[in-house]
């Protein structure tokens, strides 16, 4: 072999030893970072931040990502003081909210009960004043009793409505036939309605719902009466009742002058009224709507208003049929207070629930993982964030995920608000207003059930 091919050969050594060791040095370069990418990939999913190192082979990577994770921790910090504030701001309307309510509730129950026994003495006296007056006294006399009656009238508006906002009253459920209820309601309103020159009429349909037959009737009694003071004379009142889903919808028309869109979001705060800016308490005193308002949370419902300038009103709620009752809705209730635990249990079964009230958290958990069938809502009393309570929300949203949770808490906290958010539940105050804790219920309706209101 002459020199020339032994040079070539020696070349063509050299060059193929060359590219092997640049692929095997390309192969491990390659390994070496994806053992990097990895353990970077492991730093992050621990929240940790890789440092950006000008040597590393991925700096630029590295670079972007720590300033990417720079950011995303800057906003997550703003958003979580958001959170806060906005949380601590809650606490404190609420606060604010309950304290004014108690405020008025303890107004209106002490100008009823010290205003009542002077009304009262006040009657009697004219009643004598009116047995000896002389006849051309006689129209004074009517005026005193109008003017008497239309006092009382006020005064036992404003104790119901405190009553009913400090929750002295209850709903008792039981299957209710309203051909029967819909002809005591009518026949209570005939003379107001003759007196007026209003027609009433009436169609039941040979229905029945799921209510408290008296609370229910004085709803009706004053949709009715609102009904005929808003009519005309020779005008026409309709209470009927007809299917709608699984549901009775209860409707009270009229074909009065209607309520106008700016006016319809404040028929149902106190003492507003429509068409009477002088006060003529002959067409009304402002208490009848929203005490028809009150009824229907403590009935479990809410009325509905639909109405046009000239063409009317309609006023409809409504009430779970007694015919497709299938079972009686279930709550768990977690309370260690005995009084407060049998206070709201006599609620919820005032509403038809099947009430399980347990003073510990193991009963509690049994009632949930037992084979007693679907629960609809858990109701658990807290007193801080390591209340050994929260086990029972967890063990709800992991056995019972379509029942409602709620969170009832003496001095709701923004940590209170927050650890109860993140266990899928709503915090009440201890004790809860039924209008609030209803509304919460009604949010996630089971979908077996049938009678609830």
């Amino acid at each position: 072999m002459d020199a020339m091919q032994q040079l070539a050969l020696a070349s063509g050594f050299a060059i193929g030893g060359g590219l092997l060791g640049a692929a095997v040095s390309a192969i491990l370069h390659r390994r070496a970072l994806a053992r990097e990418a990895q353990r970077l990939a492991a730093l992050l999913d621990t929240g940790a931040a890789p440092r950006a190192d000008a040597s590393h082979p991925l700096s630029p990577l590295l670079a972007t990502l720590s300033r990417r994770i720079a950011d995303l921790h800057g906003t997550r910090d703003q958003h979580d003081a958001q959170r806060r504030q906005l949380s601590a701001d809650m606490v404190r309307l609420m606060n604010q909210t309950d304290g004014a309510v108690r405020a008025k509730d303890r107004f209106l129950a002490a100008i009823s009960h010290d205003l009542r026994q002077p009304l009262q003495s006040m009657d009697l006296a004219l009643d004598q004043l009116r047995r000896y007056a002389l006849p051309t006294q006689a129209r004074e006399v009517a005026q005193l009793q109008a003017g008497m009656r239309t006092l009382t009238e006020v005064l036992d508006g404003l104790l119901l409505l405190s009553q009913l906002d400090a929750r002295a009253l209850q709903a008792q459920a039981a299957p209710c036939d309203l051909q029967e209820l819909f002809a005591d309601v009518l026949a209570a309103q005939a003379e107001t309605a003759r007196l007026a020159g209003v027609s009433l009429h009436a169609h039941a349909g040979r229905l029945a719902v799921y209510s408290d037959a008296g609370m229910l009737a004085g709803l009706l009694g004053r949709l009715l009466d609102n009904a005929i003071k808003a009519s005309p004379r020779g005008g026409r009142v309709l209470l009927a009742a007809r299917r709608h889903g699984h549901d009775i919808r209860l409707e009270v028309r009229d074909g009065g002058v209607g309520i106008a869109p700016i006016h319809q979001p404040r028929v149902f705060d106190e003492f507003f009224q429509v068409g009477n800016p002088e006060r003529d308490h002959r067409k009304g005193l402002g208490l009848g709507l929203p005490i028809v308002s009150r009824l229907a949370a403590l009935l479990g419902t809410r009325v509905e208003l639909r109405s046009r300038l000239h063409a009317g009103t309609c006023f409809w709620l409504a009430l779970p049929r007694a015919s497709v009752l299938q079972r009686p809705p279930r709550a768990v209730l977690l309370d260690g207070d005995a009084a407060q635990r049998d206070a709201l249990a006599a609620m919820l079964r005032s509403w038809g629930y099947a009430v399980h009230a347990e003073a510990s958290v193991d009963a509690a958990c049994a009632r949930i993982a037992g084979s007693g069938g679907p629960v609809d809502a858990v109701l658990c009393a807290v007193d801080g964030d390591d209340d050994p309570a929260w086990s029972l929300l967890r063990t709800a949203a992991s056995q019972q995920a379509q029942a409602a949770r709620i969170v009832l808490c003496a001095a709701p906290r923004p940590g209170l608000l927050e650890l109860a958010a993140r266990h899928g539940a709503q915090a009440l105050s201890r004790p809860p207003a039924p209008s609030k804790l209803r509304s919460l219920l009604a949010q996630r309706p089971p979908q077996a059930l049938r009678g609830a209101a």
